[in-house]
């Protein structure tokens, strides 16, 4: 008859072990200051929002559809 030892050995723990980490614990990069002039930024915030306006123009007209081919209840 197989000892606890013995069955150990043939059959190991089925439990995943924990990665070891390293030592020292990795850093991230600091995020570095956006400098740009004002009226760039004012550029960069519009052609955001209209996208922003552009995706959400097609979420309405995905919305419409999807409302139209509902079965109702």
């Amino acid at each position: 008859m197989l000892s606890w030892k013995h069955l150990k050995m043939v059959y190991p723990s089925g439990l995943p072990r924990i990665p070891k980490r390293p030592e020292e614990e990795r850093q991230l990069p600091q995020p570095m200051p956006f400098l740009a002039p004002s009226e760039d930024l004012g550029k960069i915030l519009k052609q955001i929002l209209d996208r922003l306006d552009a995706i959400e123009k097609r979420l309405d007209k995905i919305e419409k559809i999807l409302a139209q081919s509902k079965p109702t209840l």
